[in-house]
């Protein structure tokens, strides 16, 4: 719910419509900035270079008046006060000069090797060394239990550093050293600065560090901390920025990694419920929280818990489960779990990006659930829509993505392409998918009738009408989704009122005076470009941004050929089946020309016509070109890619009839040049005389 609600936030302030909003949350962000300036305030320690000396022994004496029972905590700020206290109910020793002996070289190779903080924080930390050079400072980075990973800086200050063991390897945790940045940032979970007296040992008393935190971006679990140290002389308050800054920018790479990683996921998710429609798929981050789940996995979860999937995951702890099965089970891609809680086998595929795992998918056992696959809906939501290619999941990816979001989607698409099918797709997959699924096409409908259909009419409206009156489409689509195809087409004067009722969310019936509410998600589809109908006046720019908040491109099929031998596999066995003929198969030189010449203006619905066309006509069990529409026939004879390929050297040969067809078009068009043809086939001469003779085709010159 929370990735879902932050993602529409973001959705909405895409849209220029949302001017207010976008100066709202400027101001919030302003205000929020404000706040972490206070609060960083709290955690420096100095905050001029001036008068060093005295507040050193203003906190010495605070110290020693702490450590000697008088535990006055209005003398010392909050944040070092509560960590002394740590140390002493620890038991750290104050008089400790130094933190424990590092790990050994090897020890400490492997742990960088492992940390994925290390990789997306070495180039930050490179580019600061540049300026750490050039002060008196060192630049550290530690891993979630305090150990330094990372180590540069001004060559005198490390040395000077060695001595209390500030060195690659070393721990410098709460528990290990007492109070210092590093360690007191990993139990705050915030920046902070510590100065001097303000360590808990004193042999650290000669230096001066400033820590931030670098955060997951998604479970926000403190991953490592940056840290900045120096001599307590060249204390400086804008050490803690500079750490706060790398901080955020490490973050921010996180981030954008999240993000691939997330796509990575879905694009995943989306494979495997098209490749088990009737079982329960869970797609589970690196920490196996759940991150989607199709309609057989939540309804299973319901009917065993009466609980939502992911309060269920939640109360059970089921991660910590499966974490205890991935680091048990060998170190296999794939392997069967058995979750107790659910009370049925499932196996865990593991799902990589660059070698390292990004997630899981948990995919349930099928035959052993309460909900039966035979009990399963027939049409499973993408299984209309075939295709394997990395735009068409793309699609369907942004489509799962928005799918639970309260926005408006703009699908745009060629005529043909599927766009009421992915706004079928994503109705079903939503949760509104138990609601109503109400379509209209906005090009069909006369100007005249267009209010009535949309917005629907009181009774004694106009003559003719129900006297009863009748229910828009807004009313019947209440608590589900109303699907406005060619919106490219509605009249402009008409848009005014459409953009009313999506503004308000409620309709006035012709003829009424009350307003209805109306709660429904719009999904609506074009083949037009509606930007150049907006710059050109033919469709209004309020309306355009009102529903532009979410748009998703469906390829036409000549951008995605990798689907189409899939697709006549499919259509040749529906067709052939509802017209009880045997299978047919498509002549090789018919497969390769509809496959990778055609350019399928029609898209996906005219494929699905010729094939229909073909296996109607097909007489021998072999699609041959005269099957196919005249027009694509035509399209057929004169593509140069079959003059191309008459004459291939490779095993791919055109029939007889074909390759003479082709040979008396060339002849006609080159005029009778017998030479003239021969270089346009790339053959000798005496090649294309064998050829003239064998179909019995005279020479002219």
């Amino acid at each position: 719910m929370g990735f879902n609600y932050i993602q529409e936030k973001y959705l909405l302030l895409t849209s220029a419509w949302h001017k207010i909003t976008v100066i709202i949350t400027i101001f919030s962000l302003l205000l929020i900035l404000y706040k972490k300036v206070v609060f960083m305030s709290s955690q420096l320690a100095v905050f001029s270079s001036k008068g060093l000396f005295k507040h050193r022994k203003r906190l010495e004496e605070t110290r020693n008046r702490f450590l000697f029972n008088s535990k006055d905590p209005s003398s010392i700020r909050s944040t070092v006060y509560d960590s002394w206290i740590r140390c002493l109910q620890s038991g750290i020793d104050p008089r400790r000069k130094q933190t424990d002996d590092p790990l050994n070289t090897e020890d400490t190779a492997n742990i960088i090797r492992r940390s994925k903080l290390y990789d997306y924080s070495i180039a930050t930390l490179n580019d600061l060394l540049i300026q750490a050079q050039e002060t008196n400072y060192i630049l550290t980075l530690c891993d979630s239990q305090g150990r330094i990973i990372f180590l540069g800086g001004n060559r005198h200050v490390k040395q000077q550093a060695e001595r209390i063991n500030f060195v690659l390897g070393s721990c410098w945790s709460e528990e290990s050293i007492g109070t210092n940045a590093i360690g007191t940032c990993l139990k705050t979970g915030y920046p902070v600065q510590i100065f001097a007296a303000e360590h808990f040992c004193e042999g650290i008393h000669d230096w001066v560090c400033s820590s931030s935190p670098v955060k997951d971006p998604v479970t926000k679990e403190v991953l490592g901390v940056i840290d900045v140290t120096g001599s307590w002389q060249d204390a400086q308050a804008h050490s803690l920025g500079m750490a706060v800054m790398a901080s955020q920018v490490i973050e921010y790479k996180l981030y954008e990694q999240t993000i691939i990683a997330r796509s990575q996921l879905m694009e995943n998710y989306i494979s495997a419920i098209l490749r088990y429609p009737h079982n329960g798929v869970i797609v589970l981050d690196a920490a196996f929280n759940p991150i989607q789940s199709n309609q057989f996995a939540r309804r299973f979860v319901n009917q065993i818990s009466g609980q939502n999937l992911e309060r269920l995951w939640t109360e059970e702890g089921l991660n910590t489960c499966l974490l205890h099965y991935h680091n048990s089970e060998p170190k296999n891609d794939e392997y069967e779990v058995f979750i107790e809680q659910f009370g049925i086998p499932a196996v865990i595929q593991e799902i990589y990006l660059n070698a390292q795992r990004i997630g899981s998918m948990l995919i349930l056992s099928g035959s052993k659930q309460k909900t039966p696959a035979k009990s399963a809906p027939e049409n499973t939501p993408w299984n209309k829509i075939l295709g394997k290619s990395g735009s068409i999941r793309s699609a369907m990816t942004q489509c799962n993505m928005v799918a639970d979001t309260n926005v408006p989607v703009l699908l745009f698409g060629e005529s043909g392409s599927g766009k009421e099918l992915f706004a079928r797709a994503i109705h079903q997959i939503s949760d509104r998918r138990k609601g109503p699924f109400v379509a209209i096409n906005c090009g069909a409908v006369p100007k005249e009738l267009l209010a009535s259909e949309l917005f629907g009419y009181d009774p004694g409206t106009f003559t003719g009408a129900s006297k009863t009156g009748r229910k828009g489409k807004f009313e019947e689509a209440h608590q589900g989704t109303l699907f406005l195809d060619e919106i490219g087409e509605m009249p402009l004067g008409f848009q005014v009122h459409l953009l009313r009722v999506l503004q308000e969310r409620e309709v006035v019936r012709l003829g009424g005076s009350l307003p209805i509410p109306v709660d429904v998600k719009i999904i609506a589809a074009t083949h037009h470009n509606l930007e150049h109908l907006v710059n050109e006046g033919q469709f209004r720019a309020d309306c355009f941004y009102r529903l532009h908040v979410v748009s998703i491109t469906i390829p036409p099929l000549r951008e995605r050929r990798e689907d189409i031998p899939l697709l006549i596999d499919h259509f040749l066995d529906q067709f052939a089946r509802k017209y009880d003929k045997p299978l047919p198969k498509l002549e090789q030189t018919v497969r390769e020309f509809l496959v990778k010449v055609y350019r399928w203006p029609g898209n996906v619905r005219e494929l699905q016509n010729c094939l229909e066309h073909a296996v109607l006509f097909c007489m021998n069990g072999t699609i041959l070109r005269e099957d196919l529409p005249k027009s694509i026939q035509a399209k057929f004879i004169n593509s140069p890619w079959l003059m191309d390929n008459v004459y291939d050297p490779g095993p791919k040969k055109l029939s007889i009839c074909h390759e003479k067809e082709v040979l008396l078009k060339l002849l006609q068009d080159s005029g009778g040049n017998l030479s003239a043809a021969a270089r346009q086939l790339g053959v000798a001469r005496t090649t294309l005389y064998r050829h003239l003779e064998k179909y019995g085709v005279g020479k002219t010159r």
